[in-house]
């Protein structure tokens, strides 16, 4: 048998292995986008309003209790389907009292941030919780930094704003956004006086 006729029975494996190649390819294409495009939500809390001390660690004033006894609640409606995966906190008693409902509501521990280490907090969000929905309580010192660095864009924060909520929704691949919210406007006491006709 001559060669050219060994060469025409034997199959051409091109028109088999493109298509597999091709098939390949997608599905890895399909798990890279889906590793990669994940949506990771920070929600970002000013500690209530504080009481009055002497020891530079008040806790919270009755005020600032009323205001966060929802808080877990509030986020949980607010978030919908997703769930609170990780909680930071400052590491003084109002900041871990008004994260307590949210750690109430989620059942998670609340991780205390020393004040020496909130200027890596943005970068430790980025790297380990990306696709995760991530709840920091802080400061008006400490606050609008972190949203900074998440969001490329400034923030200030007034210090009597103890019922900011900053959401930052950055999704991957997608342009960063970030909501503000207020929560938990406490009541004023009633007024006793009767009014006469």
């Amino acid at each position: 048998m001559d060669p050219l006729t060994k060469l025409r029975r034997r199959p051409f494996m091109a028109p088999l292995l493109i298509p597999l190649l091709g098939i390949l390819m997608a599905v890895a294409g399909v798990y890279w986008l889906g590793t990669w495009s994940r949506t990771t939500v920070v929600v970002l809390v000013r500690h209530a309003e504080a009481g009055a001390s002497t020891s530079g660690d008040p806790d919270l004033s009755p005020a600032g209790e009323k205001r966060v006894a929802s808080l877990g609640a509030l986020i949980d409606d607010a978030l919908a389907d997703r769930k609170v995966d990780y909680l930071y906190a400052a590491d003084t008693r109002r900041a871990q009292q008004t994260a307590a409902p949210v750690a109430n509501q989620f059942k998670l521990p609340i991780n205390v941030i020393a004040s020496s280490d909130w200027s890596g907090l943005a970068a430790r969000i980025k790297r380990e919780h990306r696709g995760k929905t991530v709840v920091v309580v802080g400061y008006a010192t400490t606050l609008p930094g972190v949203i900074s660095q998440l969001s490329g864009s400034d923030y200030a924060m007034r210090d009597d704003e103890f019922d900011a909520i900053y959401v930052v929704v950055m999704p991957s691949p997608g342009e960063t956004r970030v909501l503000r919210l207020r929560y938990g406007q406490p009541t004023p006491p009633a007024n006793d006086a009767k009014i006469s006709k």
